[in-house]
């Protein structure tokens, strides 16, 4: 038993130290309890799981757990009276014992243990940005991602149980295929719409528009359009915003493509990387006419619970029409659906032609397909920064996405997917 307890023994010091180090750096000499102690109760979890097991009870648990129980309620009275409040490092001390009692039961190579402590850590580490995420966070937010926790870890996993494979006499309707692919953009959407509201406006424009493109190119084209319109000033900034955000809307539909259907996503790898760069570089070449005026992008949270309805709406439409035209008119007419459908959004057209790439679509129509979504879609954006902005806006855009769709064509002829 020395023999197999010595080496979680180690362990179980190294993880305790390394919560402990980062509450050391933190509390700058205010905490009651320091590396020393973290180091400890990580060791006394992992002899409270060695001794229960010698001695064939679980009583050494429980009683050490009582024991870092009452050395946390009085670490954090001490804290009290010193007029420091808070329970951060009172729940890293009990966390930091279970993580020592889980060294004793688990196995070489300790991933749980491991991962679990490097996860505190993490956490404990991450303050300033957590409380940054917070303090962005609207309350209209914070409700549509309680709505969206329900869709994605409650409705969802019922899903593929409870309902039929396909509902439509088409075959092509799959529930489960239709609630994940929602759940995948939106998560897509959601996490770089967060993260772009945290650092997007102390990081600068480039950012922005990177991550405005990953949550929505679309609502980044209308927010800028809306802003010239009130301050001309920031024409070339908005023109820069647009186009990067709508050149990283590519990596986008890349990305999601290999969710859901791999060989369609290598078909696709040449011809959204080449658009992808090429759209970078153009929009870089604008950089030097950008004013000294700050501007800053703003787009809504995509996951509105309207937004969200229709969206899935449009994505079950366009899923339904797809196999029906497939059944009746061929696949060239898909590539119709894809241009038309393009023009208001291209995750419906990239998550359904990909899925029907498994049954009733080759893996080159859907790639072609797709393409041509996001060509649609970039000449979609060009319309909406000349019809809902002004001429200005509309040429210095057209400029650049004339050149992106005639690369895009090229691409189709040259490669033919």
């Amino acid at each position: 038993m020395v023999v197999n307890i010595f080496p979680k023994i180690v362990l179980s010091l190294a993880l305790g130290a390394l919560v402990g180090i980062e509450r050391e750096k933190r509390g700058k000499g205010e905490l009651v309890e320091g590396i020393r102690t973290f180091i400890l109760v990580s060791l006394l979890g992992t002899l409270s799981g060695y001794f229960s097991e010698i001695l064939n009870t679980t009583l050494v648990i429980f009683i050490s757990l009582f024991l870092v129980g009452m050395l946390t309620i009085l670490g954090y009275l001490s804290k009290v009276r010193k007029k420091h409040f808070g329970l951060t490092t009172e729940m890293a001390f009990i966390l930091t014992f279970a993580i020592g009692l889980v060294v004793f039961f688990d196995s070489y190579p300790y991933y749980l243990s491991v991962s679990l402590s490097i996860l505190l850590t993490f956490i404990l580490v991450s303050k300033g940005f957590l409380h940054r995420f917070a303090k962005h966070l609207t309350e209209t937010e914070i409700w549509d991602a309680a709505i969206f926790g329900i869709v994605a870890f409650i409705i969802l996993p019922l899903l593929p149980s409870s309902l039929p494979k396909t509902i439509d006499p088409l075959g092509v309707l799959n529930p489960f295929v239709i609630w994940f692919s929602i759940v995948i953009v939106l998560t897509v959407s959601f996490l770089s719409y967060i993260a772009m509201k945290v650092f997007g406006a102390k990081k600068g424009l480039p950012l922005a528009g990177l991550l405005g493109g990953l949550a929505s190119s679309t609502g980044v084209t209308i927010d800028m359009v809306q802003k010239v319109k009130t301050n001309r000033k920031i024409l070339y900034s908005a023109v820069f915003a647009v186009v990067l955000a709508s050149s990283t809307m590519f990596l986008r539909m890349l990305a999601v493509s290999f969710i859901f259907n791999s060989d369609v996503a290598l078909k696709l790898v040449l011809p959204l990387a080449i658009l992808s760069v090429s759209g970078f570089v153009l929009s870089f070449t604008s950089w030097k006419k950008i004013s000294n005026d700050k501007t800053s992008i703003s787009i809504k949270s995509p996951l509105a619970l309207g937004s969200t309805l229709k969206y899935g709406i449009f994505f079950v439409f366009i899923f339904f029409i797809s196999g029906l035209i497939k059944s009746y008119f061929g696949t060239k007419a898909l590539y119709i659906v894809a241009l038309v459908a393009g023009l208001i959004d291209v995750d419906a057209i990239t998550m359904s032609y990909s899925s029907l790439a498994a049954t009733v679509l080759s893996p080159g129509v859907a790639a072609l397909g797709i393409l041509i979504a996001g060509l649609s879609n970039t000449f979609s954006k060009w319309f909406l920064s000349r019809w809902m902005g002004n001429e200005s806006m509309g040429v210095e855009v057209g400029k650049y996405f004339s050149i992106l769709i005639l690369i895009g064509i090229f691409s189709l002829l040259i490669i033919g997917i």
